[in-house]
């Protein structure tokens, strides 16, 4: 017998009990159940919370929150671009880094809060942000060639790769679990990549390697992880084996039930492993020109339903992707992402409680009753006789005999009655068990068919009664009857309401002006020359300025002005102080354009936006005015790794090629940045007063609402003031704004993020730590938008306090 226990051991889980799969099994290993944390088996409750997508002001109330729902774990990416956001002079330049705010926010999870951490460092983290995390700069050192290259084993990748590593890891590593005192909150997971299998390339293997090798070079102890890649998914390999693989689950409202079978299979291929869910549907982003997060399917019951399915499959870890919604202060979300990014999610945006917060709070209190059981439970998906075709479910048995019966209404109309559930038959139920000893060996402690398991239970019999797509647990204690169960989740049927601080402002008159571009701080362009390598890798417009004498044949035939850019972003001209109109792509200006051409990189004889310039020029002397529109970087794709600005633009007789290059000078800001528009503090002379709309009503969501004007000129400044009383403080509060142009918006000199004229993000969170309260106590809003075919005019303001947990859908 024990030939044959060692026989199997071997086979099943010599990779992971190879010499330093563990480096503190006393402190953090894991096996074919779940984690071990401290000696006690833990099934992991995460919370998605994006530090970067919340003011630090506010990280307390998120947490605590977070805390208050049950949650024992807080997850995050770490985006390199946020952190590394200036070119380094080279490899082993690490002086452009800052990970102060990764810091802080680890330390109030850890020490504050009494959470442990999971970081995902990418380098690729697609989450809908800028570039996917890989920062602007970077593309100055592709090696060229038509095919991506980040995210490949292309050797300039995985150094680049490693320079990120080498910055961020030793970060991480001061608060890893193991270097804590015992009993102490820290750092536990840590994730390589993410998503591979959704791209394309050769050599994953080698980049995983790598990525592995400088995770533990920078002395990571606590476990690797993976997300949707194949390569260590039950890998074999010696070094990738040590990186267990999890699933993310975003699946339709009626296939809950698929997250069962696709946990079930996963725990199946991968049996030296825990089951985790790396990102448990929270909800959906918005994007531009879309629909809102809150218009999205995944609603409270959806999100009961695939948490109780994913833990029928046998999950002992999940992680609820977004737990917190957030911002996208300064313009950094991803090519066509909206400024919010709410994801419909427990915790909102504006830190409201939506109503999937009251399943995640009685989810979190299940788990705190019956986790550990569950943690080593055994089973899964199973026959239900009886039962309607809506009705799945299965059950799971703790190694102590409780039973828990997870049951799942797939239909619309309500379900009750009697069923008849089949433990023999549940995915798994019979496998052998394993844990791992404080050593980090893995030991058998049940060959198949011994000790207690789903095969060994009998079918039994139990009423249930679930409304429309609904989702609920029975427990059945060892040596009760069935009538001896509790159903769970156990949801409060209160909702705390929202204490409305004040009554809404609506603006009448607001300040505006032109932008002040002769006021900018101009250099020489060297014809080439990219954003980045100006110092400009963040979200921002730009200027350019080109200055040119032409002769009276000259000004009549060169009738077309071409731009090649960097990235295919928007440029918006005057020529002579006068508005050129675009001739390609048509004068729509579309957020959305252009994602991609073919999805092929723009070449440096392609011409991406092109004007009519006929009549605006003159014999003599010329001024050409561009604003240039950084649309920003897509988020795995092209042009994820392109660099920005304009490459080389000059006058045409045609729209095929230049036939008169001209010399630019660029001012990385615009002219009221350089003189400081959007501080509360700057004086206003030479502004203008605009009377608003202060009757009709403003749609706080919706696609092409915006007022038309017309275009006179590049970007419109406006300026708005305006008091809350002191009883609005720490209140969440909002701007519902009906303009057109397409800009920023800076609270009392922060920067919300930006304004699509498209929509449908027609409300801005302002964030409480921002406003100033109290009588005489002003708050300055302040836009600047680049002028559209519609002008950039504003035509309604209002400043309100979000006053129900739901927004109204109207």
């Amino acid at each position: 017998m024990a030939f044959l226990r060692a026989l199997l051991f071997c086979a099943a889980f010599g990779a992971l009990a190879a010499p330093g799969a563990f480096p503190r099994p006393d402190r953090i290993r894991y096996d074919g159940h779940c984690l071990t944390l401290d000696g006690q088996d833990t099934l992991v409750y995460s919370a998605a919370f994006h530090y970067f997508r919340c003011p630090k002001e506010l990280w307390r109330d998120r947490f605590r929150k977070i805390k208050a729902a049950g949650f024992n774990t807080v997850e995050s990416y770490v985006p390199w671009n946020w952190h590394e956001r200036s070119m380094p002079a080279g490899l082993d330049d690490f002086s452009k880094c800052d990970f102060r705010d990764l810091q802080a926010w680890m330390r109030m999870a850890h020490d504050e809060f009494g959470l442990y951490t999971i970081l995902r460092p990418g380098p690729f983290i697609c989450a809908e942000w800028s570039g996917g995390a890989y920062p602007r700069w970077l593309a100055k050192f592709a090696p060229g060639g038509s095919d991506l290259w980040l995210r490949s084993a292309h050797p300039d990748h995985i150094r680049w790769a490693e320079h990120w590593y080498a910055a961020v890891v030793p970060v991480l590593a001061r608060e890893q679990v193991t270097r804590k005192p015992k009993g102490a909150k820290g750092l536990i997971l840590v994730q390589l990549e993410n998503e591979y299998d959704n791209h394309e390339c050769a050599g994953k293997e080698t980049l995983l390697r790598a990525l592995r090798g400088a995770a533990l070079k920078a002395g990571l102890e606590v476990p690797l992880f993976t997300c949707l890649t194949e390569e260590c998914r039950a890998s074999k390999d010696a070094e990738l084996s040590q990186v267990f693989d999890s699933d993310n689950y975003y699946v339709g409202l009626r296939e809950a039930s698929s997250c069962a079978h696709r946990m079930a299979d996963l725990r199946r291929r991968q049996s030296d492993a825990p089951g985790f869910v790396t990102e448990l549907q929270g909800g959906w982003f918005s994007l531009v020109g879309g629909r809102l997060s809150e218009e999205h399917y995944s609603d409270e019951r959806h999100f009961q339903a695939i948490a109780l399915m994913s833990l029928l499959g046998g999950a002992t870890g999940m992680n609820v992707y977004m737990a917190c919604g957030g911002t996208h202060f300064e313009g950094w979300g991803a090519r066509g992402m909206t400024t919010t990014y709410d994801y419909n999610a427990p915790i909102r945006e504006n830190g409201t409680l939506g109503p999937k917060y009251a399943v995640a709070k009685a989810l979190g209190g299940f788990l705190r009753v019956h986790g550990r059981a569950l943690a080593r439970a055994e089973g899964g998906p199973c026959e239900l006789q009886g039962a309607s075709k809506e009705l799945v479910g299965g059950v799971r048995v703790a190694q102590d005999g409780t039973r828990f019966v997870f049951l799942h209404n797939s239909g619309d109309a309500p379900l009750r009655g009697k069923v008849r559930v089949m433990p023999a038959s549940a995915a798994g139920a019979d496998r052998p068990m394993y844990n791992t000893d404080q050593h980090g060996n893995q030991v058998l402690v049940k060959a198949r068919g011994q000790g207690v398991s789903a095969a060994s239970i009998p079918s039994f019999e139990i009423g249930y009664e679930l409304e429309g797509l609904g989702s609920k647990v029975l427990v059945l204690p060892p040596g009760l009857p069935v009538e001896g169960g509790t159903w769970w989740p156990r949801l409060s049927a209160k909702r705390a309401p929202i204490q409305v601080p004040g009554a809404p402002v609506r603006l009448l008159q607001v300040q505006a002006r032109e932008d002040a571009w002769d006021r900018a701080q101009w250099q020489p362009l060297t014809e080439g020359v990219s954003l980045p390598e100006l110092g400009v890798s963040d979200h921002r417009y730009v200027l350019y300025r080109a200055r040119v004498r032409l002769d009276a044949v000259q000004a009549a035939r060169e009738t077309n002005l071409l731009f090649n850019t960097f990235s295919r972003d928007i440029v918006s001209v005057l020529v002579n102080g006068q508005p050129a109109r675009r001739t390609f792509p048509l004068d729509a200006d579309a957020q959305s354009w252009p994602t991609r051409k073919a999805d092929a990189r723009i070449r440096s004889d392609e011409f991406d936006n092109r004007f009519d310039v006929a009549g605006l020029l003159r014999e003599g002397g010329n001024e050409i005015v561009a604003v240039y529109e950084n649309l920003g970087h897509a988020h795995g794709y092209v042009p994820m790794e392109e660099l920005s600005g304009l490459r080389r633009a000059g006058l045409s007789t045609n729209e095929a090629a230049l036939t008169h290059t001209l010399s630019w000078e660029v001012a990385p800001d615009l002219g009221g940045l350089a003189l400081g528009w959007q501080r509360p503090e700057t004086r206003v002379e030479g502004w203008k007063n605009v009377d608003l709309d202060g009757s009709s009503a403003i749609p706080r969501k919706g696609n092409r609402t915006q007022p038309k004007g017309a275009r006179t000129g590049l970007v419109t400044w406006y300026r708005a003031e305006f008091e809350l009383p002191r009883g609005a403080a720490g209140a969440p509060w909002r701007a519902l704004v009906n303009a057109s142009g397409n800009g920023y918006l800076w609270l009392n000199g922060y920067n919300l993020g930006r304004h699509w004229e498209v929509g449908p993000q027609r409300e801005f969170y302002l964030p409480e730590c921002w406003l100033r309260t109290g009588k005489g106590r002003r708050n300055v809003l302040v836009f600047a938008l680049r002028q559209t075919a519609d002008g950039a005019l504003l035509k309604a303001l209002e400043i309100a306090p979000y006053t129900e947990v739901d927004p109204p859908k109207r």
